[in-house]
């Protein structure tokens, strides 16, 4: 099965115009994943890859395009990659500073262990493309921390560590915070004029942690137009610390 994996990421490689020099070596991939039986699967039609922007409204890198139409997912103890129809909205396994609402461009990507691996479709890394992510772990106190500056570079990292968290490693530098990376590239999100007299009140309830829907009933808002106060605020609030 390897054999098919190499050939898969050659292919994968030649697509995208990535230098040969960068292709992980075939003992690595035998190392890795020579004992799993299927570590690829049958390429996606490019028309769910379509729906699936569609119903997210964010396009996936190109990268990951290819390999989900090569295979649909990649797999060792896990999915290193999810296959399309599981590729979906991030869950927060670990408290992020001033984070209340999570991003809509956060996505998990993959499943290979304790953490998930997560990447955001909202901005290009300078230099780079979408930044793959971890999500952190409470229960290791690991906060999440940027792994790659785009889904090729960390795919062929992992594939050159034979499908290892390599992240783990002690001698591997991260490259921050995603939270604090989505606040410095993205544009800060809009508010509607109407919406703009509550932002002070809400303020000190965001601090407080008060459930969004509370506050919706008092202050009279919908649900819809307190999480649109919260992303703005949290956005460019100083400090949401809770109070």
């Amino acid at each position: 099965m390897p054999s098919q994996l190499k050939e898969l990421v050659q292919c994968w490689m030649a697509w995208g115009g990535i230098d040969e020099g960068l292709a992980p070596t075939p003992e690595a991939l035998e190392a890795g994943f020579g004992t799993t039986a299927e570590p690829v699967r049958p390429g996606v039609d490019p028309r769910a890859i379509a729906a699936w922007e569609h119903r997210h409204g964010y396009r996936l890198p190109a990268g990951l395009r290819a390999w989900l139409m090569l295979s649909n997912g990649l797999y060792l103890q896990g999915p290193i990659i999810h296959p399309i129809s599981a590729i979906g909205p991030m869950v927060i396994f670990s408290r992020i500073h001033d984070l209340v609402v999570q991003p809509e461009s956060w996505f998990e990507l993959g499943n290979p262990n304790v953490e998930t691996i997560c990447i955001d479709l909202a901005y290009r890394w300078p230099g780079g493309s979408y930044p793959v992510f971890t999500s952190g772990d409470a229960a290791s106190r690991r906060v999440p921390r940027i792994i790659a500056r785009s889904f090729e570079e960390w795919l062929l990292d992992l594939l050159r560590h034979g499908g290892r968290e390599y992240w783990f490693d002690s001698d591997f530098v991260d490259l921050g915070d995603p939270w604090q990376a989505h606040r410095r590239y993205t544009p800060q999100p809009d508010l509607p004029d109407r919406l703009r007299p509550f932002a002070q009140q809400i303020l000190p309830l965001m601090q407080a942690r008060v459930e969004e829907r509370e506050i919706a009933h008092v202050l009279g808002l919908t649900h819809g137009d307190v999480e649109l106060l919260f992303r703005h605020l949290q956005h460019i609030a100083s400090d949401l610390t809770p109070s």
